[in-house]
């Protein structure tokens, strides 16, 4: 049923997928009325995100299908023909480089004064065009850096703020997106691993053995699940002052040892900036998807070209962006203080390796990768009944929470 549907709507935000929950139902043109009664068929709505900046590199087009409430995720939409047009003759081509995801085949980059639409054939022959949009005015972001602060819970943490001006006064509509990567360094990890040398019925042969990838130290990299927007219209000034474009409690983890973010600020054209304040505002009311007043579909700039009014979901960009990236430790704002505790909780166990095939519970935990090695058990107890004291995945393995490559950008 549709009313039971929801569709994640995959933005392109920066070089990273955020799923933002956007509900999707039956009332078409952005209407928003209670509805009343049952709706019988699930409709599969092709979802499409795309934001072309000034920027000189591969551009993206992200296309998938909507999805019903059961079903796990968005479907990728595949072998689809992808092309950006410009109306200064130009043209360029996108190739699938993962499911869902297309590239276009060069780098390049939208022009002032150059009106684009993208147009969109499917594997099964539907054809799709989206309005015509150019490029907005540039922004610089003036500065963007981090202070400590209380939010309106009472919480203490770090706020990231951005300080952005347009003497011109052209800009006025704003769109922000972050990427925070931090160290994460595994409280319990050591130099040693234990593994199933040798299989046996009931007791198999175990040893330890040196680890054979770095484990100790990682990077966690997440990006933001809201739309953080902002306009300055109406205003004197075409400025921004201390917006707040991201808030973390002082408690989190990703702040124990090393900590950065990337903010990237995109300049909007009005109907952009009036599509995301809709989303924004749909997403805020996804928690009761299933209240009586049921918002409509969010029409996007994208339309079927065989003038049938068939729904699309998603929205073409063609924005400005300008970016700034910041570090710091947690001892650079709270020195000599007490670190936030390890993302999970951290206790030794010794499992006994003993039992029948498929009952083994140290053999089971070391397949499933749930326990890693800490030390060798000298003396077990009743409590801690067997040879090795092991810890949970997370606390002696960081790669469970982050990669263990080292980012290009990365500087301690």
């Amino acid at each position: 049923m549709l009313i039971r549907s929801i569709v994640k709507y995959r933005c392109k935000i920066r070089e990273s997928l955020i799923l933002i929950s956007c509900l999707v139902f039956l009332v078409i043109n952005g209407c928003i009325e209670p509805y009343e009664g049952d709706v019988p068929d699930y409709e599969d709505i092709l979802i499409v995100s795309a934001n072309l900046t000034n920027e000189f590199k591969r551009q993206e087009v992200l296309l998938t299908r909507s999805y019903r409430f059961e079903e796990d995720g968005a479907r990728a939409e595949l072998n689809a023909q992808v092309k950006i047009m410009g109306g200064d003759g130009s043209e360029f081509l996108f190739e699938e480089t993962e499911p869902g995801q297309y590239l276009s085949n060069i780098t390049f980059a939208a022009s002032p004064g150059i009106e684009y639409w993208l147009t969109i054939t499917t594997e099964g022959g539907r054809e799709y065009i989206s309005d015509a949009m150019s490029l907005p005015s540039v922004a610089t972001m003036g500065e963007l850096y981090a202070e400590p602060m209380i939010d309106e819970n009472g919480d203490e943490g770090i706020g990231i703020f951005v300080d952005s001006f347009d003497p011109e006064g052209d800009s006025r509509y704003y769109r922000f997106d972050y990427e925070e990567t931090y160290k994460i360094i595994a409280p319990f990890w050591t130099p040693y691993d234990v593994v199933v040398l040798i299989e046996g019925e009931a007791q198999p042969y175990l040893a330890v053995i040196l680890r054979e990838r770095e484990e100790q130290i990682c990077y966690g990299t997440d990006t933001p699940s809201n739309i953080i927007i902002q306009s300055t219209l109406g205003l004197t000034e075409d400025r921004l002052n201390r917006f707040n474009v991201r808030f973390i409690r002082k408690r989190d983890y990703k702040l124990t040892h090393r900590y950065s973010i990337l903010v990237k600020q995109f300049v909007q054209n009005p109907k952009a900036y009036a599509f995301y304040e809709t989303l924004e505002g749909l997403s805020k009311t996804s928690e009761n998807i299933f209240s009586e007043d049921q918002p409509g579909f969010l029409s996007g700039n994208i339309e079927a070209l065989d003038g049938s009014g068939e729904n699309v979901a998603g929205f073409f960009e063609v924005s400005t962006v300008d970016e700034q990236r910041i570090f710091f430790n947690f001892e650079d704002f709270f020195p000599g203080e007490e670190k936030p505790p390890y993302k999970v909780t951290c206790e030794l166990v010794a499992p006994t390796e003993e039992g029948e095939l498929g009952k083994r519970p140290l053999v089971n935990a070391i397949y499933a990768d749930r326990l890693k090695f800490y030390d060798i058990n000298m003396n077990p107890t009743e409590s801690l009944p067997g040879p090795y004291f092991m810890v949970r995945s997370e606390c002696g393995d960081c790669t469970v929470l982050g990669s263990n490559k080292v980012p290009d950008f990365w500087v301690e």
